[in-house]
């Protein structure tokens, strides 16, 4: 009886080391083949930056998908040479601005970080072009939600109501 148990406890134990490598990873992987070299960790570091341009709200705005998979993938397929060049280098620009203070962006209060975001918004560097690059796109997929386009823009996804029977007024 005790030889069966610890065999059943060898097999859990086993199969908890196999699994346990896929279980700690709390999203998909997604690489872009436009921008390869910008990994999870800078991922997570754009979509802080979009969320403190523009915060996003899950529950009363709901999307498909998150803003930095919008982000990333509408620069990936849709945008031309020069927004790649714009992301890659501002965004290397970014991370040398935190590089040469010994700082992150990350550890940064949230006043601290939108008054950062608003002084390089009035500069004309690399910055400033990453930073409304990120900031067109965020505001795209906040104006993309179903939510958005039917409470606030009145937008009927099937054009031409039908109304059935209607009355015809005399003439």
């Amino acid at each position: 009886m005790k030889r069966r148990s610890a065999v059943k406890s060898l097999g859990l134990l086993t199969g908890g080391v196999f699994l346990l490598p896929y279980a700690c990873q709390l999203g998909p992987k997604i690489i872009y083949d436009k921008f390869p070299l910008i990994k999870r960790n800078e991922q997570l570091l754009i979509s802080e930056i979009c969320n403190c341009i523009l915060a996003e709200d899950t529950v009363g705005f709901p999307t498909t998908e998150t803003r930095i998979q919008f982000v990333l993938t509408m620069i990936n397929d849709c945008g031309s040479s020069a927004e790649l060049l714009t992301l890659t280098g501002g965004f290397k620009a970014f991370r040398a601005i935190f590089s040469a203070q010994e700082l992150s962006f990350s550890s940064l209060s949230a006043k601290e970080k939108n008054k950062f975001i608003l002084e390089q918004f009035s500069q004309e560097t690399d910055v400033s072009d990453f930073l409304n690059l990120l900031k067109r796109y965020s505001l795209l997929h906040f104006e993309t939600s179903e939510n958005y386009l039917k409470t606030h823009l009145k937008y009927e996804f099937m054009p031409g109501r039908y109304y059935g029977r209607v009355s015809r007024a005399a003439s």
